[in-house]
């Protein structure tokens, strides 16, 4: 078969009934990898999503996979990149990190509703939200406001672009 063809790997057990770090879990048309996992809890990364065509991304606060509640808490680079029909963005609260060019010339993408907190401009990659549409409104926490404006202007967000509470 293709190279395209071939599906993302499963999660793996370990004897223990755990599942190991690195490991790729599907949820609700995204791709996950675990990052960290201490018994019933642990962290994964949003690494991309199964389709380009996705219209409409909801990334948790968390996902549970085999009994394991998992912390999302980083946006892969170029996860999102070139998704020509991606209109709206929820990032959950958890997400601390988002990766060089995550939106990048999502040309459709016209709604980002950020509930986290945590982002800081060293936690942002660079051109993380550059091409988005030019009337794409940003949603942000209210006290985040002012910093908010500040790091997704550096970040790529065009100057016509609306970032409100």
């Amino acid at each position: 078969p293709s190279p395209a063809a071939t599906p993302a790997p499963r999660a793996t057990q370990t004897p223990a009934g755990k599942q190991t770090t690195g490991v790729l879990i599907q949820s609700k048309g995204l791709i996950y990898k675990i990052t960290s996992q201490k018994g019933k809890k642990g962290t994964v990364t949003c690494i991309k999503s199964k389709s380009k065509k996705i219209k409409k991304v909801t990334i948790p606060a968390s996902i549970k996979s085999k009994g394991v509640k998992y912390k999302v808490t980083k946006i892969n680079k170029t996860a999102f990149k070139n998704c020509k029909k991606l209109k709206k963005v929820t990032i959950g609260t958890n997400v601390n990190s988002i990766g060089k060019r995550t939106f990048y010339r999502c040309s459709k993408l016209r709604t980002i509703k950020v509930k986290t907190s945590k982002l800081t401009g060293s936690r942002v990659g660079k051109q993380a939200f550059k091409g988005l549409n030019k009337k794409a409104v940003i949603k942000v926490p209210k006290k985040q406001l002012k910093a908010y404006k500040r790091l997704f202007r550096a970040k790529g967000v065009g100057k016509k672009v609306t970032i409100k509470k």
